[in-house]
C-alpha cells in the first residue's frame, strides 16, 4: 500500500515523513480556500532538494488556470501536480504538453454518488484520482471521513489508480483500506499532534497502512 503524507511545511515535517517510510509527499501551495501548512512555491522547491531518492514531491493546490498550474510545478521542482479545484478534463492534457514528465492527480470530491461520473469524467485525462472531502470552506485537508462505501464503487470501476483521502488516521486507515481498497491513502490532519505533524502518529499511520492487508 502506497502512502502519501500531504501538507509539509518544513525539515521537521519532511522527516517524520521519510522516517516512516512514505512514498510520496505533498507541498500544498496556491490556495485559494481555508488550509493548513501551506508553502510558497520556493519554499517547497528549498526542502525539494533535501528529499532523497524514490520519493515523490506533489504539488497540492486550489488553482485553476492552466498556466497557473504549469508555472507552480516548474517554480515547485515537484513531478506530480494535485489538482484538488474544478478545472476542465482537457486543460489537463495542456499541461501534460507542457511538462511531459509530470503526472496528474485529480482530486473528486465524494459528496455523494455524483462522485462516480465525476471520476468517470477525468480518467482519460488524469493518471490518478484522489477520493478526498470538502466542506463549504475547505476543498481539502478537512479532517472528516466521506461514505467509503462510494470511494469503494470508484476504485473498482476505474481504469486508473485511485488514492484515498479525506479523514485518515492510525485508528481508521486499516478499515478504510480493507473496504475501498486504493492503489494508495493520503493523511495530512490525521497525523498531527497539538497541530503538527507527530512522528509517533506518521509511523503509525505507515504502519497501519502497509499491514491493513496482510490479513487477506
Amino acid at each position: 500500500m502506497r502512502v502519501k503524507f500531504c501538507g509539509t511545511a518544513s525539515l521537521a515535517d519532511m522527516r517524520c515523513a521519510i522516517d516512516a517510510g512514505c512514498d510520496a509527499m505533498g507541498f500544498i501551495m496556491g490556495v485559494t480556500h481555508q488550509s493548513s501548512d501551506f508553502v510558497t512555491a520556493a519554499e517547497a522547491a528549498k526542502m525539494i532538494r533535501h528529499l532523497p531518492p524514490f520519493i515523490e514531491p506533489v504539488a497540492v493546490t486550489h488553482l485553476q488556470e492552466t498556466e497557473d498550474l504549469i508555472g507552480l510545478v516548474k517554480e515547485s521542482r515537484c513531478t506530480t501536480l494535485q489538482v484538488q479545484n474544478a478545472v476542465e478534463p482537457s486543460e489537463l492534457d495542456v499541461i501534460r504538453y507542457a511538462l511531459p514528465y509530470l503526472k496528474i492527480v485529480k482530486a473528486v470530491h465524494v459528496t455523494d454518488e455524483s462522485a462516480i461520473e465525476t471520476g468517470k469524467l477525468y480518467e482519460p485525462y488524469a493518471d490518478a484520482l484522489i477520493l478526498d472531502t470538502r466542506t463549504a470552506a475547505k476543498i481539502g485537508g478537512t479532517g472528516i471521513p466521506h461514505d467509503w462505501n462510494i470511494s469503494a464503487k470508484i476504485v473498482a470501476n476505474s481504469a486508473i489508480p485511485v488514492i484515498l483521502a479525506g479523514g485518515l488516521r492510525p485508528e481508521n486507515v486499516r478499515e478504510a483500506i480493507r473496504k475501498v481498497r486504493p492503489y494508495g491513502v493520503d493523511v495530512h490532519t490525521g497525523v498531527k499532534k497539538d497541530g503538527v505533524r507527530n512522528p509517533e502518529r506518521t509511523l503509525a499511520f505507515a504502519r497501519e497502512a502497509r499491514n491493513a492487508l496482510l490479513q487477506d
